[in-house]
């Protein structure tokens, strides 16, 4: 993005002009009053509008009641386009709705908005997450001694699955929800329409091949294991399926329609889940040492969630259809953009999401493709050793982690069309208030997030994994993993809000600057530490890379996590309180009341730790008022104990 496209602060005194206006030559300055005088003219002329009844007694309406009046009118004016899409209407109106949108209270809209997206989003990835590691407790309990195989196993097939899905979206879904913003912001309802139709096109096309790829590049993607080769194959189908999926969700997330974005997720896991564990048990009966089926039955589980999500989207397409396909008026003039045109600007807003999109993923693909062969390097171990230390370092925590880490990007999701279209408009003073309440959302959310994982990794981990010697290390493995969780969310958070802003190439610099030190650092790191080492290599240069574009930010945009100082304080504070209650209630009842670890203790153990130390720093949150954004006028529903005194 160049220097003319930045939005400029609105105090620059290169804008002042002069201009004749009725014979007068009048500076801005003065054209601003004038202006300000007629604005002021009509409201007066407005409020001196009263109604008398009967007793003649005049009625002055209060600003509730107008707002009341204004939302009866538009919910009126959604029904009859519902009902007759063709009527043409009054350019008048749309004048009236645009004035009420351009009002200061567009910027309560805006946070209130990023609020609710976000909350839909990251309740549906929290439930999806969680749904999505559940099944662990059953899934390994069956496998019994194969569990840890089976899950590094698992984790092998779904970490290229991941990066063949970032591939085949091509990262349109973003972008689309990024596109359909401007288009929306700009009412251009005709480019809209085609933008829907030729994704979906471009969707179903790049399933296909991506899918074929996949299937029959398996055995050169297998890092030379064979069982690995048939859990690629089984993935293919999901890939076939997921871009076109990917792209409807894009399209309800650019119309701000989170709520079904989140819906699918969930369904989808739900399904994916029930296919892995009906099958899981069909097979063991079978054959009780066939675990190697067991994995490819619980990879293919991807393609079954997916059909269930498509469902649910195809629900809330007919739901919302006068919202996602909002008829053309005839009389509005509109550019004739070319198919071909059209997608390659599809493709140009597009390709930067998949390096943003699975910056994790090549993280961990890095560890996957260098972790054997530096350790077969340097000790003497056998498949089967290396099969359970990669488990313990990669597969085992980041199932763990990623129940969290995706709260960031539920809120750059969220952000990415409201901030593109603020970028559109050059609204300086509202990029920075939209990015400042987006690193107040991050910080509420994933410091306690954390923080708590950190205070019960232990009976977490062996609430999900089975009690056995190695747990320790995996204990100190996932303790260290949710500081890679805080610093991969970071920096998910900003590369998605530089690409709304059009800052590609910091975000390409920063991620690639990241991948070298990393690689670089891998292999003396993996010689002395083993898989600590590669985690560490992931924390150093993910850091490394969130520090330039925090830098870019703050001497471009002037954003930076000191705008939130004192908030960002008690958070960390109110965190750190929780995460000392959850340890300790965790150290105490594993040590006292339930001395012996069975999966009921650490169950028990990890349920109490985690509701005292959410009620405690919900509690903290509300009398910091720290809450208060979130909740808005629910605030007074709270008891007034617990409520801030400001």
């Amino acid at each position: 993005m160049t220097n003319e496209r930045r939005p400029r602060k609105s105090n620059d005194s290169s804008r002042v002009d002069k201009t004749n206006v009725d014979g007068k030559t009048l500076t801005a300055d003065e054209i601003l009053s004038l202006a300000g005088r007629h604005i002021q003219e009509k409201h007066n002329a407005r409020s001196n509008f009263t109604r008398k009844n009967k007793n003649e007694i005049l009625f002055q309406p209060t600003e509730e009641e107008i707002l009341a009046i204004k939302e009866k009118n538009t919910r009126a004016r959604q029904k009859i386009i519902k009902k007759k899409p063709n009527l043409q209407i009054p350019e008048a109106a749309l004048l009236e709705e645009s004035s009420i949108e351009n009002t200061p209270n567009s910027q309560n809209s805006n946070q209130a908005t990023l609020i609710k997206g976000s909350a839909w989003l990251s309740v549906g990835n929290m439930v999806s997450r969680i749904l999505g590691v559940i099944y662990l407790i059953p899934w390994m309990a069956m496998l019994g001694t194969y569990a840890t195989r089976a899950n590094g196993l698992f984790n092998q097939g779904y970490t290229i699955y991941a990066i063949f899905l970032a591939i085949a979206t091509f990262g349109i879904p973003a972008a689309i929800s990024k596109v359909v913003a401007e288009l929306s912001a700009k009412n251009d309802i005709y480019r809209s329409r085609q933008l829907t139709r030729q994704s979906m096109i471009l969707g179903v096309l790049l399933g296909i091949v991506f899918g074929f790829i996949l299937y029959a590049a398996a055995p050169i993607l297998s890092n030379n294991n064979a069982d690995v080769v048939p859990v690629l194959r089984s993935l293919a189908p999901a890939v076939a399926i997921f871009p076109l999926m990917s792209m409807i969700r894009g399209l309800f997330q650019g119309h701000q329609l989170m709520s079904i974005s989140a819906m699918s997720q969930v369904i989808e896991q739900i399904a994916r889940v029930a296919y892995m564990l009906v099958m899981a048990i069909i097979i063991l009966r079978i054959d009780s040492n066939n675990w190697t089926g067991v994995v490819v039955q619980s990879t293919f589980a991807a393609f079954i969630g997916a059909i269930f999500s498509m469902i649910v989207l195809a629900w809330g397409w007919v739901k919302y259809r006068h919202i996602l396909s909002k008829p053309i008026s005839h009389a509005t003039p509109h550019e004739n953009t070319k198919t071909l045109s059209l997608v390659f600007n599809i493709l140009k807003e597009s390709w930067p999401f998949i390096i943003i999109g699975s910056a994790i993923t090549l993280f961990q693909t890095v560890d996957q493709y260098s972790f054997f062969s530096i350790m077969n390097h340097f000790f003497a171990l056998s498949k089967s050793e290396l099969l359970e230390k990669f488990s313990l370092f990669s597969a085992n925590p980041n199932k763990l982690i990623m129940i969290i880490v995706p709260f960031s990007t539920s809120i750059a999701s969220t952000a990415l069309p409201m901030l593109s279209g603020s970028k559109a408009a050059l609204t300086y003073e509202i990029i920075q208030d939209q990015l400042k309440q987006v690193f107040k959302l991050f910080s509420l959310i994933m410091l306690p997030s954390a923080l708590g994982m950190y205070a019960i990794a232990g009976p977490l981990y062996k609430m999900f994994y089975p009690i056995e010697s190695s747990n320790q290390e995996g204990i100190y493995m996932l303790q260290y993993s949710t500081i890679l969780a805080l610093v991969f969310s970071l920096f998910m958070l900003l590369a998605f809000v530089l690409q709304a802003l059009s800052e590609v190439r910091i975000v390409m610099k920063a991620f690639f600057i990241g991948i070298i030190i990393k690689i670089v650092l891998q292999i003396p790191l993996i010689r002395y530490f083993e898989g600590m080492g590669a985690l560490i290599t992931s924390v150093i240069g993910m850091f490394i890379s969130i520090l330039y574009m925090l830098d870019f930010l703050k001497k471009v945009y002037g954003v930076s996590f000191g705008m939130i100082g004192k908030e960002l304080w008690q958070m960390f504070m109110a965190s750190g309180i929780m995460a000392i209650v959850a340890y300790a209630i965790s150290f105490t009842l594993g040590n006292l009341i339930f001395p012996t670890d069975t999966k009921f203790s650490v169950t028990m153990t990890t349920f109490i730790a985690v509701s005292v130390g959410a009620f405690l720093l919900i509690a903290m949150y509300l009398r910091m008022g720290l809450a208060n954004e979130l909740l808005g006028n629910k605030i007074k529903y709270v008891p007034k104990i617990l409520r801030s005194k400001r």
